[in-house]
């Protein structure tokens, strides 16, 4: 699939459809577990911003400022809209708004892909859970090399 073009900008928790994109990363079916995501958002301490495609939420990216980093909480793409680059697209919004600090993330095998494709390199910080391998993900600040 092509990309398609998007909007960003940032968004508060309960503006139309961020909700409902954010279930995709933290799972719909476990409302304590979206009330426990929503919560830096709702104080704050971490930002968000929505894709929208023709005015429709299709992407969304949560995110936390700290001195040194800029830590990357959630990122999920509609469904319908997958595979049109609107993840990288919210990834290089982030990172254009601090391009001198590196970005980080954890995440899980069935991500780590696209995020090395995003030029993000990667660690194995083994099984915090039992039978799930999680990751460290960390793309450098604009200008450096991903090997650095």
């Amino acid at each position: 699939m092509s990309a398609i073009p998007v909007a960003i900008d940032e968004a508060g928790p309960d503006a139309g459809g961020v909700i409902s994109l954010l279930t995709y990363a933290v799972g719909s079916a476990d409302r304590d577990r979206l009330d426990v995501a929503l919560m830096p958002y709702r104080t704050g301490s971490a930002g968000l911003a929505v894709a929208r495609s023709h005015r429709i939420p299709v992407g969304v990216i949560g995110y936390s400022a700290a001195p040194d980093q800029t830590m990357l909480l959630h990122l999920a793409t509609d469904p319908a809209h997958r595979h049109r680059r609107i993840g990288t697209a919210l990834i290089h919004w982030v990172h254009a708004r601090r391009p001198d600090l590196p970005l980080v993330a954890e995440t899980d095998v069935t991500a780590v892909r696209f995020y090395e494709k995003t030029g993000f390199t990667s660690t194995s910080l083994g099984q915090k859970y039992p039978g799930v391998e999680r990751f460290l993900v960390r793309r450098p600040p604009s200008g450096d090399s991903p090997h650095q």
